[in-house]
């Protein structure tokens, strides 16, 4: 095993195995992982594998649900139906 850096630690050492025709490396439950988490796998140049965190799309995680857009739009008002102010309506 690789010395960690100060911001990471070492959960273990695993071995992969193969169900179907996938490969399986396992992820501890000390890792704090939720089930059903997606993470893009990157090959590096020196033949490392890197799992990263796939970014997670609010509107369909339900990060949003408890979020009244309307009461936001009533209190920073709608940008998008101002009238220009400026050289915004230039024609070229």
């Amino acid at each position: 095993m690789t010395k960690p850096l100060p911001s990471e630690r070492i959960l273990g050492e695993f071995s992969t195995r193969k169900t179907g025709n996938s490969l399986i490396l396992t992820v501890p439950v000390t890792a704090g992982v939720p089930e059903g988490q997606k993470f893009i796998l990157k090959a590096k140049s020196d033949g490392s594998l890197e799992y990263v965190v796939a970014d997670q799309n609010p509107w369909t995680s339900g990060e949003y649900d408890n979020i009244d857009f309307r009461a936001e739009l009533n209190d920073v008002g709608n940008f998008g139906n101002e009238s220009p102010v400026g050289k915004e309506n230039i024609e070229w």
